[in-house]
């Protein structure tokens, strides 16, 4: 049988881009961003159960790849050294290239957690990682 199987359906990270308030991050290599329930366990007279009681969420992730200047790296440290974080919008896109269809997120009120200042090795490339935690996220398009 030929024609469009299972196998191109799977999403593809080479298939993907990432944005930082607008411009696109052309040398990240890897973007992990999840939501964590925060759930506590409810017991209740009468019942021999345990509950989930949810109570809200956290939003984290890391953005890595290659760096090629220090503006963010700046920007990052002067929010610390004033406590005036820079405001991050961070967005992703992973197409289908075999339908068109793209899974689009934007989470928003992205600070960074830890920034390097210097991490240098002799005949590799630079590669910076960006730990952060935001305040909320929203689906933009999805692939159904």
């Amino acid at each position: 049988r030929y024609g469009m199987g299972n196998q191109t359906k799977v999403l593809h990270g080479s298939c993907s881009e990432v944005y930082i308030n607008g411009q696109r991050e052309t040398l990240a290599t890897k973007i992990e961003v999840k939501v964590t329930g925060d759930f506590e366990d409810g017991a209740f007279c009468g019942d021999y159960g345990t509950f989930p009681i949810y109570n809200g969420y956290t939003v984290e992730g890391t953005l890595t790849g290659k760096k090629a200047d220090s503006s963010l790296e700046v920007a990052i440290a002067e929010g610390y050294r004033t406590g005036v974080m820079p405001d991050i919008v961070l967005m992703t896109a992973l197409t289908n290239p075999a339908t068109r269809q793209v899974e689009r997120w934007s989470v928003s009120g992205v600070v960074v957690t830890e920034v390097a200042l210097a991490n240098i090795e002799a005949k590799k490339p630079v590669e910076r990682e960006l730990p952060f935690k935001a305040e909320t996220f929203k689906n933009l398009e999805a692939i159904v």
